[in-house]
């Protein structure tokens, strides 16, 4: 069951880039998954209204590319402009 604690880690990292950029709502996410990635896009879309419901995040919809680095898996930004696109 890593798909939901890769979705719980996923919703933290949400949460702290939409408070850093002082947004009370998420309404989008999008990431960028590696093709060689063992992250399941399904799998966070599972997980991810079971982990996110009562938070900002709630009813947030996922959007996925794929990253350039075929092993990658990374938030690549959320809806707001002023947050960081990259740790």
């Amino acid at each position: 069951m890593h798909e939901v604690g890769i979705t719980s880690r996923l919703l933290e990292v949400v949460l702290e880039r939409a408070a850093a950029a002082g947004a009370t709502r998420v309404s989008d996410v999008h990431l960028e998954i590696g093709t060689e990635s063992d992250v399941a896009p399904a799998a966070l879309e599972q997980y991810w209204p079971q982990v996110s419901g009562g938070t900002a995040a709630e009813g947030a919809q996922l959007h996925f590319g794929v990253a350039g680095d075929p092993f990658a898996c990374r938030v690549v930004g959320i809806d707001v402009p002023e947050a960081p696109l990259e740790d």
